[in-house]
């Protein structure tokens, strides 16, 4: 019995490091994790993947979007004001075509994926500890290496989610916001909406297969 306490306090102990470990996990090594599930499924089916635009939008939708921050990047994009104007079934709607339309725009990209390789470099956080960065390089079979930065925020259990990426110096969050906050304040965040909607149909016929788009081209 004398012998129960440390043992018990030591066991404790490295229970409590092996979780908050696994709390506060790297966001390089959960993107480096993230990035070798999704290139191998691609690279075994990438004969699939050229044929059916679902399938492609589901290898997204499995892998990518888990890892972000949707509604702090919809927030993001709209700004305060126009997110605090809108209604709750708005600021939903805008998600979820936002959230479509990188569906349709991304799952037309992974066919071109060949096992490029693609580094990490360590992660960089902010003094809070709150936010991250993480940069990536894709080495491409021609031309000059790629730089795509993640900026990530640190979620209440204490999982990171990307809230923007960045490439080669451009964000993708200030350029939709840039985008679509000209819209609302020219036609209304109703109208904006609705154009969302519409490019957003047309993306998902882009990326839809048939023998008679085969035909025309």
């Amino acid at each position: 019995m004398k012998n129960f306490m440390p043992k018990a306090l030591i066991t404790l102990t490295l229970l409590m490091l092996s979780m908050t470990s696994a709390a506060f996990e790297d966001p390089k090594l959960h993107l480096e994790e993230v990035t070798e599930k999704i290139s191998q499924e691609i690279l075994q089916n990438k004969a699939k993947i050229k044929t059916d635009s679902e399938y492609a939008k589901n290898l997204i939708e499995t892998y990518l979007l888990p890892e972000v921050d949707s509604e702090y990047m919809a927030k993001r994009i709209l700004g305060k004001t126009y997110w605090m104007q809108a209604t709750e079934q708005q600021r939903q709607k805008f998600i979820d075509e936002f959230i479509g339309l990188l569906l349709n725009s991304y799952a037309k990209g992974l066919a071109n994926y060949d096992g490029q390789p693609i580094t990490y470099d360590d992660t960089q956080y902010s003094r809070s500890g709150n936010l991250a960065n993480v940069r990536s390089t894709i080495i491409p079979n021609e031309g000059e290496p790629i730089l795509i930065d993640y900026r990530l925020k640190v979620q209440p259990d204490e999982s990171w989610l990307v809230t923007d990426v960045i490439i080669e110096g451009v964000s993708m969050a200030k350029s939709y916001a840039t985008q679509y906050r000209e819209q609302i304040a020219k036609v209304g965040l109703e109208e904006t909406l609705k154009q969302l909607e519409e490019e957003n149909k047309r993306a998902k016929s882009a990326t839809e297969i048939s023998d008679q788009k085969e035909q025309q081209s």
